[in-house]
């Protein structure tokens, strides 16, 4: 049985939903990018995910 987190939302194949564009979860404050959120894709999608989200995570955690 596959192991879940209260408040955040998976998908019907298990990966975690989050918005392309940030990273954002249904958690407040969580994010997720890469295979986890696509599925299996290339190492580059997955960096740029890990960007977009580092970028998100950074502007969360400064308020802006």
């Amino acid at each position: 049985m596959p192991r879940t987190t209260k408040g955040l939302e998976l998908s019907r194949k298990g990966n975690i939903v989050a918005s392309l564009e940030t990273g954002a979860t249904s958690k407040p404050g969580v994010y997720a990018g890469g295979d986890v959120v696509t599925g299996a894709a290339t190492v580059i999608l997955a960096m740029g995910a890990g960007r977009t989200a580092a970028k998100s995570i950074h502007a969360y955690l400064s308020g802006k």
